[in-house]
């Protein structure tokens, strides 16, 4: 025990002393055994917590008893992406609508599969997917580039191919770098009759000149922003000559990362090309819009999704 003894004393004369006895030590160094062991309590305690958050899944679907897991993989070349995902079920029987929500940055699949249960209480199936990059799906994103497309393409494949979903009316919500991926979705796609578009850059090419310089260095991290690199992930750009599916944008005006003028002119190409378009643009919100959403995006859904297939029914 050498920090037991003197600094001034030899150390070849150290090891020709006997060791103190256990109770010699206990007098010396007196032990606070219930303080001890509330430390060890709280440790183990710490460590299991940390392990079970480890556990893919465990703490999402334990808490919910219609949550299934929706994970994937998806090749590109030599490189394979695990894709994290879940499925809120609804409680009525038969085929029901299907939504994906596509998370990039905005919140987390937890924040989405509780959101989820209200929407799946409307007679909808949810999927929560992150994107490449994202959670616990892995990456890197390089600013929604085409793993992040491939991605989406596979998660709406996979929920209209549920036997308790019924392909013809699929909706597609992105959030963040999320609208990014729902956005080119739209523009590759025509599967989804509605989609929700919250939060993102719809046209890279003219914000980079304009962009904050935090946006500008995310960016940066992910991609060299050359034109055909930004033009590759324009959703504007790539938009097709004319679209039949409904549309509801979202923004903060006060967003510090995309200027709200991103989803106006989206909005603007979208009527163009004949799509359904309505806008709900937050004042006072900035970029992570949160649960202020809800309502529009609930009263969305139900008129394209739910009231919609009533009235051709009828």
């Amino acid at each position: 025990m050498p920090d037991d003894f003197p600094i001034n004393l030899p150390i070849n004369l150290r090891s020709n002393l006997p060791s103190p006895s256990r109770g010699a030590l206990s007098a010396m160094h007196p032990v606070p055994t219930m303080r001890l062991a509330r430390v060890w309590i709280v440790a183990i305690a710490l460590a299991m917590s940390m392990l079970a958050c480890r556990i893919p899944g465990k703490s999402i679907e334990s808490n919910y008893k219609n949550v299934d897991q929706f994970n994937f993989d998806v090749a590109m070349g030599p490189k394979n992406y695990h894709i994290e995902g879940y499925l809120t079920r609804s409680a009525e029987q038969g085929r029901r609508p299907g939504l994906l929500v596509l998370n990039g940055g905005e919140g987390n699949v937890d924040r989405c599969v509780k959101m989820s249960q209200g929407i799946a209480a409307m007679g909808i199936q949810v999927a929560c997917v992150n994107i490449p990059g994202y959670g616990g799906s892995s990456g890197p994103s390089r600013f929604v580039g085409q793993p992040s497309v491939v991605a989406s393409l596979r998660a709406l494949d996979k929920l209209a191919g549920r036997i308790d979903v019924d392909s013809t009316r699929l909706a597609v919500w992105g959030l963040g770098h999320g609208a990014v991926a729902a956005g080119l979705l739209m523009d590759y796609d025509s599967r989804p009759r509605a989609l929700i578009l919250e939060s993102g850059c719809y046209d890279p090419i003219t914000l980079w000149p304009e962009a904050p310089l935090r946006t500008k260095l995310s960016i940066l991290r992910e991609v060299w922003p050359s034109k055909r690199i930004l033009k590759e992930r324009s959703v504007i750009a790539n938009l097709p000559r004319r679209l039949g599916c409904s549309v509801l944008i979202m923004h903060g005006e006060r967003d510090n990362r995309v200027p709200v003028g991103q989803a106006v002119k989206l909005a603007d190409a979208l009527r163009v090309r004949g799509a359904k378009v309505s806008t709900r643009y937050f004042p006072q919100a900035s970029h992570d819009l949160g649960k202020r959403v809800e309502p529009e995006l609930r009263a969305f859904l139900r008129d394209n999704l739910l009231d919609a297939n009533r009235a051709a029914a009828s």
